[in-house]
């Protein structure tokens, strides 16, 4: 990576702080069941006294005895037995309230400040909906000028995600223009009051675990004429003072939020535009250099000029080798009748008929052999042990392969192409970051969203410009390219050429090793058979020990996946190719600690 890369990583690493240091971190748990619904109503009696119907939808994953939910009592004077019903799809079901613990029954634990239910229903990999029935006894306050009703309906006891809530309170009176209602929690809540229907409807897309829903309600002590819950004193200039103060720090905060926002999209932008100034100044300063583009070739039946290893490095544009194309310069050396490999029982045997030129097969064969020939096991063995040097000697063999690569590839054109392509990364990772912001802080998520992936994928056009108008590719590496492209189109194709009207199944040995780099061995191999034979195939030198040419050798067990196997058993991943509108605050509400989950 050049100087200039590198300030660009740095200035992305930089932009990434800036927006990790607004967030805060919490911890990521992987729950294996999800609360897809919550569904809360409640119905306000002329008494004080509340109906409560909870309804939450499950979705398992995974098998659960059952499901608890706590009700937090305290600040308020205690509840009714909770009648419990489950509902997999086949209608709902009534739970008997014991203290067995068989399945299908409710455990109910009582205490001054709470109830607890724990629901006995074992569930498997389904979605189950409980619904919790209860009366919650003296909810509300009557006042001398008004009644309260101030309650976390969602308590943080939940250690798990809530999603899709509705929470509806229903008063015993319609046409209540005194109605006034404050939610107290995620600010990206929404709440309607409907006075008309005496009704107030609180929704949340979503509330992160062990967060809380509070409601705090004031209206005409005529609502409810029958409480008996009376406090002999004026409460309704404090509580418009305080939701008064609420309500103006929420607003603040989501000025805040909406200045830090814009401010982010600010710096990304002009980060964007910097990325791609200094790539267009830097392409009009060297606009790389201009070579002679052949008439393409269809199909060319001649071997490539290059050992398999080089062909690859030279058609994928790679700085070094890889163990693919080491097996493929193995089975071409077979193939020249240089080196022969046997079958051992169910290992593999690699024997020099001439001393070998390759350095990484004479390392096998002398240091690990006998100096003529080394068994598989034998090199498996070593390299369990000796993972380093056989590490250093295959990543020198890897860059020695490449040698002479300048000769037949711009590496200059390369440099100009690939630092377009790591601007447009570097552009999409900002693009990212601000779709993230936009997730967080945005009031029009899905059209900000809409956008930003446009312009990331906008941003890809410069590059494919530059790439379709700078070879990277010398005239001598755009002839021989054009030759190799070729050669590889006629193996895709072999299902339609007449093998034996080419060469006889000598040549096609020497043209299978290219398979193995081309990736089309087995289909290769197929063609052989059908127009050679079975029998001359797997007679062949090197064929038969191909990936995937006889009964006994396929994609899991044959030559090619023992081989690098066996020089990878220690584990390196550089031979194996290896590399994880609510306001904030709280009014004082009862039910802080409700909460559920599952077990």
């Amino acid at each position: 990576m050049g100087d200039q890369m590198k300030k660009l990583v740095g200035l992305l690493f930089a932009f990434l702080a800036i927006f990790l240091a607004f967030q805060t971190t919490t911890d990521v748990k992987a729950d294996k069941f999800t609360v897809k619904n919550y569904d809360v109503t409640v119905d306000i009696k002329k008494d004080g006294n509340a109906d409560l119907t909870q309804k939450i939808v499950y979705d398992f994953q995974g098998d659960y005895h059952g499901v608890y939910y706590n009700q937090d009592l305290k600040g308020i004077k205690g509840a009714s037995d909770p009648v419990v019903t489950y509902n997999n799809g086949s209608g709902a079901k009534t739970l008997v309230n014991n203290d067995s613990n068989q399945n299908n029954t409710v455990r109910v634990t009582r205490t001054d400040n709470s109830m607890d239910m724990k629901v006995y229903h074992a569930v498997d990999s389904e979605m189950v909906t409980y619904t919790y029935k209860y009366q919650l006894y003296g909810v509300i306050t009557n006042y001398l000028d008004t009644a309260e009703l101030n309650w976390k309906i969602i308590g943080n006891g939940w250690d798990n995600d809530l999603n899709n809530i509705k929470l509806t309170l229903n008063f015993p009176k319609k046409n209540i223009t005194q109605l006034q209602a404050w939610t107290h929690g995620l600010l990206s809540g929404h709440t309607e009051v409907d006075k008309k229907n005496g009704q107030v409807v609180m929704t949340l897309d979503e509330l992160p675990a062990n967060q809380s829903v509070e409601s705090h309600i004031i209206f005409p002590v005529t609502v409810t004429a029958d409480n008996k819950n009376i406090v002999n004193k004026k409460a309704k200039a404090r509580i418009l003072a305080a939701e008064k103060s609420k309500a103006e720090a929420a607003n603040a905060r989501r000025q805040r939020e909406k200045n830090f926002y814009w401010i982010m999209m600010a710096i990304a932008g002009v980060f964007i535009v910097i990325i791609y100034l200094y790539q267009f100044i830097k392409l009009r300063k060297n606009p790389g250099q201009k070579h002679q583009i052949p008439t393409p070739l269809h199909h060319f039946f001649d071997e490539p000029e290059f050992i398999p290893s080089f062909t690859e490095i030279i058609l994928d544009r790679q700085s070094k080798a890889n163990s693919n194309s080491l097996t493929a310069d193995l089975l071409n050396e077979v193939g020249y009748r240089r080196m022969k490999i046997d079958k051992i029982g169910k290992d593999y045997q690699i024997t020099a008929l001439v001393p070998p030129t390759n350095e990484f097969f004479k390392y096998l064969i002398d240091k690990i052999g006998d100096g003529k020939s080394v068994r598989l096991k034998d090199i498996r063995k070593f390299a369990r042990s000796n993972d380093d040097k056989m590490t250093k000697k295959f990543d020198k063999w890897a860059k020695d392969a490449a040698k002479g690569r300048e000769k037949y590839l711009d590496l200059g054109n390369m440099n100009l192409v690939d630092s377009f392509k790591v601007a447009t990364i570097a552009v999409d990772i900002i693009l990212g970051i601000m779709l993230m912001i936009s997730l967080i802080l945005s009031s029009t998520v899905l059209l900000s969203g809409a956008i930003l992936v446009v312009i990331g994928l906008v941003a890809w056009i410069p590059y494919v410009i530059v790439k379709k108008k700078i070879t990277p590719y010398t005239n001598l590496g755009e002839e021989e390219v054009n030759k190799i492209r070729a050669f590889k189109r006629m193996l895709e194709d072999i299902d339609d050429i007449k093998m034996a009207e080419v060469g006889d199944i000598i040549l096609w040995e020497r043209f299978l090793p290219y398979a193995v780099i081309f990736g089309v061995s087995d289909k290769v191999i197929k063609a052989l058979k059908v127009n050679f034979g079975a029998d001359v195939v797997n007679n062949s030198a090197i064929a038969y020990y191909y990936i995937g040419s006889s009964s006994f050798l396929n994609s899991n067990t044959g030559f090619q996946t023992a081989f690098t196997g066996a020089i990878s058993a220690g584990g390196s991943s550089s031979i194996s190719g290896g590399s994880g509108g609510f306001s904030g605050g709280s009014s004082g509400g009862f039910g802080g600690g409700s909460g559920g989950g599952a077990f």
